[in-house]
C-alpha cells in the first residue's frame, strides 16, 4: 500500500513527514516520477485545475495527494537543495517551503545503467519537501513529495515492489537523460509493474525503446522483467511537450483492465 511504502521511508523519524502520514485518512494517492531531476511540472500538469482546464476524452482518475520522485542525483549542487526557489519564470514561480531529512537510502548504481556509477554527496539522502507553485494559470497551491536520491529501478525493486507500494500516476518523461542525471535506460520495464503497483495514470512521451541500461535492469530485477505491452494503455491526452520532453508530446494513459 502506499502509507507501508511512505511509512518505509520515513523510518523512525518523528517530524513533519510522519505527522502528515498519521494524520491523511485512509490510503493517499501516490503519484511517481522516476527520473526527475530538479522537474517538479509534475505537480502542475496533475493538478485537477490542469485536468479541468484540459478536458480528457474520457473520465480520468483523481490527482494524486502526494508526490515521490527519485533520481540518484550525480550533481554537487541543486536548485532544490541549495536556494528556496527552484524555478521562476515570468508565469510560474516553484518554491521550496520547508525541508526534512528522512533516513537514508544507499541502493546500488550500477555503471551498466548509469553514467555517473560515483554517485555524488547527495546521492542516498531521502527528504520531504512541501513544495509552493504560485502559477498565473494554475493559482497558488501546495503539494508535498518525497524525494529519493537513488537509482529508479533499484528503488522499484527494493522499496516499491517488496513494501507492495501503489502508484495511482507513474510519470516517464524524458527518462535518464536531461531531466535527471542521465542514464542508459529509457524506463520501458515501467511497462512491466503499472499492473503491479495499481497504476491508474501513466504519463509517458512513448520513448519506448529498449537500451542496454534496460537489459541489465531485467537481469539484475527480474521482478521489473516483462513483455512491454502497450496495449494496456488507452490515450486519453496529448499535449505539446513545450521542452519538458526530448521525445515529442507528452500523453496521459489510464490503465485498461482485463
Amino acid at each position: 500500500m502506499s502509507k507501508k511504502l511512505l511509512y518505509d521511508l520515513n523510518g523512525t523519524k518523528n517530524g513533519a513527514f510522519r505527522r502528515w502520514l498519521d494524520n491523511f485518512k485512509g490510503e493517499p494517492r501516490l503519484a511517481w516520477y522516476p527520473s526527475a531531476g530538479e522537474d517538479f511540472r509534475d505537480l502542475l500538469y496533475l493538478h485537477p485545475r490542469f485536468s479541468e482546464m484540459n478536458p480528457a476524452s474520457k473520465s480520468e482518475p483523481q490527482s494524486p495527494d502526494i508526490f515521490l520522485h527519485t533520481d540518484y542525483y550525480p550533481r554537487s549542487s541543486s536548485s532544490f537543495l541549495d536556494s528556496r526557489t527552484i524555478h521562476q519564470d515570468n508565469r510560474t514561480t516553484i518554491s521550496v517551503e520547508s525541508i526534512e531529512e528522512l533516513p537514508r537510502c544507499d541502493l546500488d548504481l550500477d555503471s551498466q545503467i548509469i553514467d555517473f556509477p560515483q554517485g555524488s554527496n547527495t546521492t542516498g539522502r531521502v527528504l520531504f519537501l512541501e513544495i509552493n507553485i504560485l502559477s498565473n494559470v494554475l493559482g497558488n497551491f501546495s503539494f508535498p513529495v518525497v524525494y529519493a536520491f537513488v537509482e529508479n529501478a533499484a528503488f522499484c525493486a527494493k522499496k516499491i515492489l517488496p513494501n507492495e507500494g501503489r502508484l495511482s500516476h507513474i510519470v516517464n518523461v524524458r527518462f535518464g537523460g536531461g531531466c535527471g542525471g542521465g542514464g542508459k535506460s529509457t524506463g520501458i520495464w515501467l511497462l512491466n509493474i503499472l499492473h503491479k503497483v495499481n497504476c491508474e495514470v501513466f504519463v509517458s512521451d512513448s520513448h519506448y525503446n529498449r537500451q542496454l541500461g534496460d537489459e541489465r535492469i531485467y537481469r539484475l530485477y527480474p521482478s521489473l522483467a516483462g513483455n512491454e505491452d502497450t496495449s494496456q494503455l488507452e490515450q486519453i491526452r496529448v499535449i505539446k511537450s513545450e521542452g519538458w520532453s526530448g521525445h515529442g508530446d507528452v500523453k496521459w494513459n489510464i490503465l485498461k483492465r482485463a
